[in-house]
């Protein structure tokens, strides 16, 4: 009978949820939402604006103007970048005032100022109507250093061939043990975005216990529910219904994440084991273990809290002690990153509260000992447990109080009594 009503409330929640118009909405805005955040400021960061740069270079000898032509041709292939760039050796105060009078009429869109303290100091100077642009800064710095490296090069005897070999680009290729090969980028990248869907859904399905709780009992509609059935039965219902929700969403957009990544991977097909780096099999198991434990950690605590407090308003003053738990894994994310076998990061992982998404990062960066892995969620399942009962008294009294907020005494009556 208790798993008949428990069955009954859940698949109540779970359909008055799904068949929503706000649920379909927000399934397919979050991929939406993650594409804008993830890959279009990169995609618009680096796009051209379809027109070359007109920029000139006042160099100290014609030399190293060569070579600077040289090296911006080379930039513009490799960064796409697209410059128009014209070599002049006056560089006379009368020249200078002449250049700024092109950039500030527009004729220019800006120049390189390259003297010979300029050179020794390492400070060039670039004068043009924006400074906004880091991109461009940066293909210019890298071509002007390349110039005068190649420049002092030559006066030491080194011929054209050995200048070429030696400001030729290291890339350094990372391989793990376990995956192959990878980039750390990609690592790091992935682990962000991750670790960020399991944060907002574990906080935003738990939250939502919370609002449906807090709502039926504002309506007394849970004064007519519990003549048929218990609080507990009342709290698992809840707990479970929303729970399949995340999940219905998650597989959803794990399923659209695939179809729109497959080209990608597709494309990769001949670049062999560990060409690139994804969300791998193991990943996926955890995420949805991780993200079940979280949820039924986070999800107690909020049902308790809906059940004390009497509207929305003292919900969000009194849901800073949950929610904070959940934003410290997040501070710490790139120190997690980095060292995720370090002594603090092992302890972190061990905390409850914190492991959804600690273990979970440690274990997409840099898979821990399965004993450790086995040790967290054993001590998450336990405070589960802990949780769940705690909960359930606070529901069972909280659930049926009105009025005023209930004080910490109070609270404590109801875990003793209840």
């Amino acid at each position: 009978m208790w798993l008949r009503n428990v069955w009954l409330l859940s698949k109540r929640d779970y359909l008055e949820r799904v068949r929503t118009r706000s649920f379909v909405i927000f399934t397919l805005l979050i991929p939406v939402l993650m594409f804008g955040v993830s890959v279009l400021p990169s995609r618009l960061a680096t796009m051209q604006s379809g027109r070359a740069r007109n920029i000139v270079a006042v160099v100290p000898d014609a030399e190293f103007g060569r070579l600077l032509e040289e090296q911006v041709q080379v930039v513009t292939k490799d960064t796409g970048s697209q410059y128009q760039l014209r070599v002049e050796l006056s560089q006379t105060e009368e020249t200078r005032k002449g250049l700024d009078r092109q950039v500030a009429v527009k004729q220019l869109d800006g120049y390189l100022w390259v003297t010979p303290d300029a050179i020794r100091q390492r400070k060039i100077q670039f004068v043009s109507r924006s400074s906004g642009d880091f991109m461009e800064m940066g293909a210019l710095g890298a071509a002007l250093r390349f110039a005068i490296m190649k420049q002092r090069l030559a006066a030491h005897g080194s011929s054209g061939e050995e200048l070429e070999e030696l400001v030729k680009p290291l890339e350094i290729e990372t391989i793990d043990v376990t995956r192959g090969k990878t980039s750390s980028q990609a690592i790091f990248f992935t682990a962000f975005l991750l670790m960020m869907i399991l944060y907002t859904t574990v906080l935003m399905y738990g939250m939502s216990v919370m609002r449906s709780i807090l709502e039926e009992k504002t309506s007394r509609v849970v004064e007519v529910m519990l003549s048929s059935v218990t609080a507990k039965e009342m709290m698992a219902g809840k707990i479970l219904g929303v729970g399949a929700v995340g999940l219905t969403q998650i597989l959803i957009w794990t399923a659209l994440t695939s179809v729109v990544s497959l080209p990608s991977i597709m494309s990769l097909g001949g670049g062999g084991k560990g060409a690139g780096i994804g969300i791998s099999s193991t990943a996926g198991v955890f995420f949805a273990v991780f993200f079940l434990l979280g949820y039924l950690l986070y999800s107690t605590m909020c049902a308790a809290l809906g059940a004390m407090v009497n509207s929305e308003q003292e919900a969000q003053q009194m849901q800073f002690p949950i929610v904070l738990p959940m934003v410290i894994p997040l501070v710490m994310m790139p120190y997690l990153i980095r060292h995720p076998d370090a002594p603090l990061s092992v302890i972190i992982s061990m905390i409850p509260f914190c492991s959804p998404l600690v273990m979970y990062l440690r274990i997409v960066v840099q898979q821990p000992p399965a004993w450790q892995i086995a040790l967290s969620i054993a001590i998450l399942l336990a405070t589960i447990y802990g949780m769940l009962v705690l909960s359930a008294r606070i529901y069972r009294v909280g659930i049926l109080m009105y009025g005023k907020r209930p004080t910490l005494p109070e609270i404590l009556k109801w875990v003793r009594y209840a």
